[in-house]
């Protein structure tokens, strides 16, 4: 790691240009410079650097001053450059967040998103785990695993995870409430994935194969986000209801609602 390429990198993330940043840096490290000492030292062209010192001279990042028929140049204390951005940035996120809120919206925003691919899913569930605060409902036969790193995230934020599945799968190390109905365990390939999620009841996904290709949906629609987690929720019921009852029972409902004898 090489500090001073961290600072530069650092000062163009704030405005700075590769040329300003070199520069200022420098002026930082020995004041007092003037243009040529400045360009011999980084390898510029003393024009060119004379054109950046006028620009950062603008901007109120460096002062000179004469030295008999010698312009010298000092840099502007970092603090005191890096408090002012702070400020400014921060009034300019303030006022943005205000008059934004403010804005009407002449359209309704769309409310479902198509994922095209199991890459696409998979960033838009770390993206929507690394944003839940409440709790998430999973039903899925992928290996969750993938996730590790989420999961434990959401475990120490304390954020309730409660997963339903056919497989068995046990995830209670990553902080998960694990449920499965072993009654319909089946084998999983590539071509029989399958994912649902709801997130605090206000976001959801859902995705599978379809055909040669892993696709899903992204919604912020709530009542799909609700009707997914309803949907878990009796998934887990009617496991419970078959560990107390047997799995039989599970067969007598269908003939009942069937009207099947």
């Amino acid at each position: 790691m090489n500090p001073q390429n961290d600072i530069l990198t650092n000062l163009e993330k704030i405005g700075f240009s590769k040329k300003e940043s070199e520069i200022y840096l420098e002026l930082v490290k020995n004041p007092n410079s003037n243009g040529s000492k400045i360009a011999k030292k980084l390898g510029y062209p003393r024009t060119s650097i004379y054109q950046t010192l006028s620009l950062l001279q603008q901007k109120g990042y460096v002062l000179s001053f004469m030295e008999g028929e010698i312009t010298s140049y000092v840099a502007v204390s970092p603090k005191e450059i890096l408090s002012k951005y702070k400020k400014n940035v921060d009034e300019a996120v303030n006022f943005l967040d205000d008059k934004f809120d403010k804005i009407h919206v002449a359209i309704e925003a769309k409310q479902f998103y198509n994922l095209n691919s199991l890459t696409e899913v998979n960033e838009t569930i770390r993206n929507l785990l690394k944003n839940a605060e409440d709790i998430v409902y999973i039903n899925t036969n992928m290996d969750l695993r993938v996730f590790s790193k989420e999961f434990k995230a959401l475990k120490k934020k304390g954020v309730k995870v409660i997963m339903f599945s056919f497989q068995g799968e046990d995830y209670s190390d990553l902080g998960i409430q694990n449920y499965s109905r072993e009654s319909f365990n089946c084998i999983t390939t590539e071509n029989t994935k399958r994912f649902m999620m709801s997130v605090d009841f206000s976001s959801a996904m859902i995705a599978s194969d379809h055909g040669s290709a892993f696709k899903g949906t992204y919604s912020e629609n709530i009542l799909l986000a609700n009707i997914i987690a309803e949907h878990i929720r009796n998934d887990i019921h009617i496991m419970k209801i078959e560990k107390k009852y047997g799995k039989q029972i599970n067969q007598d409902m269908i003939i009942e609602l069937t009207g099947d004898e």
